[in-house]
């Protein structure tokens, strides 16, 4: 996820119960995760509960059967259970030492309130809270069985705690639940509707989340734990801190909202309780089947991983005689914020029809196995002004999202002193991290410490230290830079880079430009020195380097600000299982929760809609989502008409590649289903037998360009929106002869338009034609020569190519293109059209972008080969599990207009219907 990162305040929350939730993360790395050892024993569904201080510490449990029991871990037993409540979520006020407890007893609506004495550690009397129920369960209200609790003190001072139910799925908040105000005065405690769940069903838990954006607006948000299995939703700002109304305040309830993933899904699904700190949330992962975990997720960054997964000791259940060695049934979690221990609560009796008593457990995730290690910084000495680039080695440095793909997504903080230093990056185990000095005041020593995404931050140790010892003396006219934009681009070279700062040339406007110890090219830089652009050069992928200006005065210190990042474009496996996807892929929108869907063009099964695998980050087709009855034999390039009809639904044309093509359909999409329904053929009888292939769209002249196999003419369809029967179609342009005396080129892959350029795959060439010229046009020129090609520069030498495929990113200016020679894997070049100028009318060479994606690793849940959602089969064995590969056959490229990723299909079985391709997401690089 790319949000912005943003800066975590105090999270209001007490602590919360949990149980089923499943999530879409990825796998830690090897001991990665953190083993929980039990606490107390023969417990009946344990719903979480809260450590109070007393006695030296005790956590408090909250049994279905015994009540609030104190935990003795000597004897892995409990005692001074106070019966009054049973089983609910449990929340403690530090500062009041209140303790709550919901009361999960059939048909209630209670939540007790005790006062807790740390003195003797013990539990006072009982005061009863009726929060009545809004909605009717069982004939009348007031019976939607209270079960999940959070509690808060908002920015106004005053203190809500939020009662949802485990019937109803109404979230009610009770305002002074001490009975008392902000200012100490004895007030009766008000009930308000503020929220309900978002499918009308129960809530098991509930939670508070507290963070500042980057305007400095606090948001108050409360996750709720849904039991109906849309999982995990949020009312955001439910106490009106971002300066809308507070939920339920003179207005309507605020309804929650599905946490969704990134291709729409619900992020979790089906939990039972949740808790939080400053940073993070923590969710029990607990199918009731199969053996449960305990996640990590941060709101803010998007960070997740596996905090725990197995239990020690293990144990045989005796209602069933099973042996355990990971958490069963987990029906509550709760924090220590003190110490950031876990306390999991499950029983594997609790999804039987008649649970069987005493059977459940409470397990403890140490919070010191969480918290970072620093075994040594390198260098240990460097300038005041800062920039020195530092690497720190040790252990949990970003445990909890160990795996990701995304090394900036770790949510580590690492300060020198008190001063923060970015940016950082860690590797995927955690044992080493890389930042950026921050420039200090002056000299001396500072610790350097590192908080991780669990908010646990290293101890000061002797190993931690760095020292300020240099002071850099400025030259007056010395250039300096400030920053530059993009901080990071390929590392193959040709980014171009602006440089921001003072004095940055000479008297005669030249100066020198270097990445590291290498120049750039192409320097380009304003009068007054203030901006510079530069082209940069090659450098290993992940190193980092300085980028600096020299003048003749002297050359700009090396800072923080002049970091420049070498990346390498590498495939994330998107789908698998399609056959010969020379179209490649596209985006269409929908109102489905996912918001819309991939399409891809296959040769087995037509036009067919991807879809998320549960429990992957990949897509397989959806066979009960392609073109009604497969109409289109061999489909090619898609392409989505944005203009909506006045139906509501829109055209998405698509060419047939098949042989006796009748040329390009018309299908009608309806976005309310995600389906396509209605093939028509367009323009009938004037595209017979081509082979179509490649599409373009030009919405502005209701034209589409079609490209074929078959003659190597360019086509335009016009008059796309009207009846097919009126449509006419013009010769526009064709492509280049492959020898004397030999007809112009097919078009064998994706073809795409930027600007009024068409970029064209001749096969042996890339080439482009302006669709404005006059050989365009009949209209303007009555019977026109239809346009020549004109070839593109964008190999960096002349060499045999066999180009498959092209696609355009607008957003940039950049032109993808294809050369894939056969079976023989591609080349995926990377050409800037602003380079072609009326004098270099092909440009400049190109770069190459991207070659390879990686495998997934053995045993991962994207490893399985998906044929179709419900279809799966034996791994290719020409790939290896974990390793890369390449792209042969690679004939469809996609850009995602709003990403900017590339999409490159693949099939190195090319035309044969063997389910062999592939798709690959590559993430925009500058």
């Amino acid at each position: 996820m790319r949000s912005k990162r943003r800066r975590l305040a105090t999270v209001g929350v007490a602590l919360a119960s949990l149980g089923s939730v499943l999530v879409l993360a990825s796998a830690p790395a090897s001991g990665a995760t953190i083993t929980g050892t039990m606490v107390a024993q023969n417990l009946t569904a344990p719903g979480g509960g809260a450590w109070l201080p007393g006695g030296g510490g005790h956590f408090w449990v909250s049994d279905n059967a015994l009540g609030l029991c104190e935990t003795v871990p000597a004897t892995l037993s409990t005692t001074k259970c106070n019966g009054t409540a049973k089983g609910g979520q449990v929340v403690f006020d530090a500062a009041k030492s209140l303790v709550y407890q919901a009361d999960t007893t059939t048909k209630t609506n209670q939540v007790m309130r005790f006062p807790y004495t740390a003195a003797n550690d013990n539990l006072g009397g009982s005061t009863r809270l009726t929060v009545p129920n809004v909605t009717a369960v069982g004939g009348g209200t007031g019976g939607g069985r209270a079960m999940g609790l959070a509690l808060i003190t908002g920015a106004d001072s005053a203190q809500r705690l939020y009662v949802g139910f485990l019937k109803s799925g109404d979230i009610m908040q009770v305002l002074n639940p001490s009975g008392k105000n902000a200012a100490g005065a004895t007030v009766t405690p008000t009930v308000t509707k503020v929220g309900n769940t978002s499918d009308g069903r129960g809530v098991t838990s509930l939670t508070t989340f507290t963070w500042t954006d980057t305007a400095g607006v606090r948001h108050d948000d409360l996750y709720v734990g849904e039991s109906g299995g849309n999982g995990l939703s949020v009312i955001k700002d439910v106490d009106g801190t971002a300066g809308r109304p507070a939920c339920g305040t003179g207005q309507t309830p605020c309804g929650a909202t599905t946490v969704t993933n990134t291709s729409g899904g619900a992020l979790f699904s089906f939990p039972g309780g949740l808790d939080s700190d400053a940073n993070v949330l923590y969710i029990a992962d607990a199918p009731r089947n199969t053996p449960g975990q305990v996640l990590v997720w941060n709101p803010v960054t998007g960070a997740q991983g596996v905090l725990s997964t197995d239990i020690s000791p293990a144990y045989t259940s005796t209602f069933d005689g099973a042996r355990r060695t990971r958490y069963q049934n987990i029906t509550g979690l709760a924090l220590d914020p003190a110490t950031k221990d876990v306390y999991v609560g499950d029983d594997p009796s609790f999804t039987l029809a008649v649970p069987v008593t005493a059977q459940g457990h409470l397990w403890r995730i140490s919070g010191s196995a969480q918290r970072p290690t620093i075994t040594s910084v390198s260098p240990t000495t460097g300038d005041v002004a800062g920039g020195d680039l530092v690497t720190i080695t040790g252990t949990n440095l970003a445990n909890s999202v160990a795996g990701a793909a995304d090394p900036t997504a770790f949510g580590t903080t690492i300060k020198f002193g008190s001063l923060v230093a970015t940016p950082v990056t860690c590797s995927s185990d955690g044992t080493s991290c890389t930042a950026t000095s921050p420039a200090a005041a002056g000299t001396g020593v500072v610790d350097v410490r590192v908080t991780n995404v669990d908010s646990q931050t290293s101890a000061v140790t002797a190993a931690d230290q760095f020292t300020y010892t240099q002071v850099t003396v400025v030259t007056p006219g010395a250039p300096a830079v400030s920053g530059i934009s993009p901080t990071s681009g390929v590392s193959v070279g040709g980014t171009k880079v602006t440089i921001s700062g003072t004095n940055l040339v000479n008297a005669d406007g030249s100066n020198a430009v270097t990445f590291g110890p290498d120049p750039a090219t192409g320097v380009s830089c304003v009068a007054d020195g203030t901006s510079c652009t530069a082209l940069s050069p090659g450098g290993p992928d992940g190193t980092t380097v300085d980028v600096q200006v020299k003048t003749a005065v002297a050359t700009s210190p090396a800072s923080g600000a002049d970091k420049f990042t070498y990346r390498s474009a590498e495939g994330r496996l998107f789908t698998s299982g399609i056959t010969a996807p020379k179209g490649g892929v596209t985006w269409i929108p929908d109102t489905t929760s996912a918001g819309g869907h991939y399409w891809v063009s296959d040769h087995g099964n037509g036009l067919c809609r991807l879809d998320t695998v549960p429990g992957t980050t990949v897509t397989a087709p959806n066979v009960a989502a392609c073109d009604p009855g497969f109409t289109i034999g061999s489909p090619g390039q898609a392409v989505y008409d944005s203009r909506a009809n006045a139906d509501g639904t829109h055209w998405v044309y698509v060419p047939d590649n098949a042989v006796r093509s009748p040329g390009v359909w018309r299908l009608t999409f309806d976005p309310t289903t995600a389906t396509i329904t209605n093939p028509v053929a367009m323009a009938p009888g004037l595209l017979d037998n081509l082979k179509t292939n490649a599409l373009a769209l030009d919405k502005a002249n209701d034209a589409l360009y079609v490209g074929d196999l078959v003659d190597g003419n360019i086509r335009r369809i016009n008059g796309i929106k009207g009846d097919p029967r009126s449509q006419t179609v013009d010769i526009v342009a064709s492509t280049q002869p492959q020898k004397v005396g030999v007809t112009g080129r097919g078009i064998n892959g994706t073809m795409a338009l930027l600007g009024s350029r068409l970029y064209l795959p001749e096969n042996n060439a890339a080439t482009y034609f302006d669709i404005t010229a006059a050989c365009a046009n009949p209209t303007v020129s009555p019977n026109p020569a239809p346009c020549s090609t004109t070839t593109v520069n964008f190999l960096n030498t002349p060499a045999p190519v066999f180009v498959a495929g092209i696609a355009t990113d607008p957003a940039h200016g950049y032109v993808y293109i294809s050369e894939s020679p056969g079976t023989a894997n591609a080349t995926i070049y990377r050409f800037d059209d602003s380079t072609i100028t009326a004098a270099n009318p092909g440009g400049s060479a190109g770069i190459v972008y991207v070659t390879q994606g990686r495998v997934p690793a053995a045993g991962t849940p994207d490893a399985t080969v998906y044929c179709s959602l419900t279809c799966t089969r034996p791994a290719d064995p020409a790939l290896t599990p974990g390793g890369t590969t390449g792209f042969p056959f690679a004939q469809g490229l996609y850009v995602d207009p709003s990403t900017s990723k590339l999409y490159v299909t693949e099939d190195a079985t090319a035309g044969a219907r063997s389910g062999r391709g592939h798709a690959w997401e590559v993430p925009f690089i500058p």
